[in-house]
């Protein structure tokens, strides 16, 4: 990415176009763009983190980091202007601003004189008060569209805790997955305070050496992503792994220590161009395992001393395509791996691929590996799979943020019973993409797009059906509506119950200014409460049709072989 990709205009329409539906303006798209793409979190952490509102104090997210024990308060300043600059007065701005946080006292005053709700709900919800009394660390995130001037640059050095992320910043960490991969050109690896271990094979020729983290940061491609081309997991994001690295990174004591407990990276060269006492120049290059660590160092390069030494395995592989993908699949197999992909080879889930493939005459692909191609078909991840079920089926959509435990704790509650088959997840995965259609009859569109409101309103649905027996018929009866070519009739039935209780919510909210969807949505009590209060709604309102409306909708589906 190049720093002017983020002008007003040409960011709206291109990077900012997913964001529309879950926040009204370009700076709230924008935060959440950064806090997915540069900070990395989950789509539902970076809405639950953003305050953006009048009266917001100048806080447009607050972000805490458990791990790190560590709380960050992000403002944005966006400019609409092609190639706009800012100077030292929002900097200044900004740092007096990062003061009504520096005690537990402060934040209380805080809380206690802001009228924006949103930012009242995030100190109560993240317990902030507490956490900076106990000794969280407070850093400022100053993030812009806009390039930051010399004055701004100059008065940065002279206010502590701030991170600035202007347009070259955001350019240079944002990873674009779609770039052309691989390093053409040549690099040297700094051997000078290390043994070589050689290695011969064949045709391929290893080494096995300690390098400086900073000689290792000189990669080119370590920005754009291109340089772990083949890497199958790249950067992964905020995960526990990224948090841990960056930990230590932090702990200056440590630096010795790090190759003591750090797998290391491997690197793929065409060719060693020449090896001396101290160094080692090769060409053409990509790192095939690695990328969560080299990310993380990046992130952190300002803390990095020349103690701190990454053990690097060095493979030439002479242009040799088959070899270099043989490296590349055996060398991640050896890394720490996701629950899912430990379900991936599960009987269970090879079961139901099988089945979508067959229900869905082979024009829908179930996945249930990281990097599978599918030749053009709609795809269904199991993960997603997972959640749908785990809100249409087990109803619990308060635990769908969770998403870690589908393929974990919750696999065999979710997937391990005999009527779930790969019908039900093709007519469960047509019913919830009507339920999404939906989302736009509520008139709080950021509440709308909140991750967890479309399970809730799915929830809902199947709720309110489940009260008519002919409804309960129809949902366990999806490869009779499947093999009927009913599939379009019962989405309609979905989509016409959903956008009714979509109206209905809307009521229910509109009043209660307290109102902190954020939390409430993860509320079992909640949940259970507002969808029953929607169902008796729907079938005593004298503007229904009749009191069994949901079995006239039904009663033709539910018989269907």
């Amino acid at each position: 990415m190049k720093a002017n990709a983020l002008n007003h205009n040409a960011f709206s329409t291109n990077e900012l176009k997913p964001y529309e539906k879950r926040a009204p303006d370009f700076s709230g798209r924008f935060i959440r763009w950064f806090l997915e793409n540069i900070y990395r979190l989950e789509a539902i952490d970076a809405d639950d983190a953003c305050v953006d509102a009048k009266h917001d104090k100048g806080v447009d997210a607050i972000y805490v980091d458990d791990v790190a024990e560590t709380v960050y308060i992000v403002q944005s300043k966006t400019k609409t202007k092609d190639n706009a600059e800012f100077g030292d007065t929002d900097l200044k701005e900004f740092y007096g601003t990062l003061q009504q946080f520096d005690s537990k006292q402060k934040i209380e005053d805080l809380y206690s004189e802001t009228t924006n709700e949103k930012l009242k709900q995030t100190i109560t919800r993240t317990s902030l008060a507490t956490k900076v009394d106990s000794g969280y660390e407070v850093l400022g995130i100053f993030i812009s569209n806009a390039s930051a001037n010399d004055d701004a640059k100059a008065i940065l050095g002279k206010l502590q805790k701030i991170e600035l992320f202007d347009a070259e910043a955001i350019a240079n960490n944002y990873v674009d997955l779609d770039v052309d991969g691989g390093i053409k050109g040549k690099f040297y690896f700094d051997i000078s305070d290390s043994d070589v271990i050689e290695y011969d094979a064949g045709g391929a020729a290893a080494r096995l050496f300690l390098a400086p983290a900073l000689n290792l940061l000189k990669m080119s491609g370590i920005s754009d992503g291109s340089l772990f081309e083949q890497n199958v997991r790249l950067a992964l994001g905020n995960t526990k792994v990224n948090k841990g690295l960056r930990k230590s990174i932090k702990n200056k004591e440590e630096h010795k220590n790090f190759p003591l407990y750090h797998n290391g990276i491997n690197v793929l060269c065409r060719e060693i161009v020449s090896e001396t006492e101290q160094r080692i120049d090769i060409e053409d290059y990509v790192v095939v395992n690695g990328a969560q660590s080299l990310t993380s160092l990046m992130a952190e390069k300002p803390k990095i001393t020349d103690d701190l030494k990454i053990l690097v395995k060095l493979i030439e592989t002479k242009g040799d395509a088959a070899l270099s993908q043989r490296i590349t699949t055996n060398s991640n197999n050896q890394n720490a791996i996701k629950a899912r992909d430990l379900k991936s080879n599960h009987n269970i889930q090879q079961r139901l691929k099988a089945e979508v493939s067959t229900v869905s005459k082979d024009t829908i692909a179930y996945e249930i590996k990281q990097g599978e191609t599918h030749g053009g078909k709609e795809v269904i991840n199991n993960e997603s799979a997972g959640l749908i079920l785990l809100a249409m089926d087990l109803a619990q959509p308060w635990s769908c943020h969770q998403k870690y435990k589908i393929m974990d704790d919750l696999h065999s509650d979710i997937f391990g019973r005999p009527d779930v088959t790969g019908a039900k997840v093709v007519g469960y995965w047509r019913a919830f993409q009507a339920v999404e259609k939906a989302l736009d009859a509520i008139d709080d569109k950021q509440f709308a797009y909140y991750n967890l409101t479309k399970y809730f309103l799915v929830y809902g649905v199947v709720s309110l059906i489940r009260t008519e027996s002919e409804g309960v018929i129809m949902l366990n009866n999806m490869k009779g509506i499947l093999s009927a070519d009913k599939i379009t009739d019962f989405t309609n039935i979905i989509d016409q119950l959903a956008r009714s209780l979509a109206l209905d919510l809307n009521a229910e909210i509109v009043d209660d200014k307290e109102f902190d969807y954020k939390n409430e949505l993860k509320s079992p009590t909640w949940c259970r409460k507002i969808s029953a209060k929607l169902v008796a709604q729907y079938k005593k309102d004298v503007l229904r049709k009749k009191a069994d409306a949901i079995a006239d909708l039904c009663s033709s589906l539910s018989v269907a072989k």
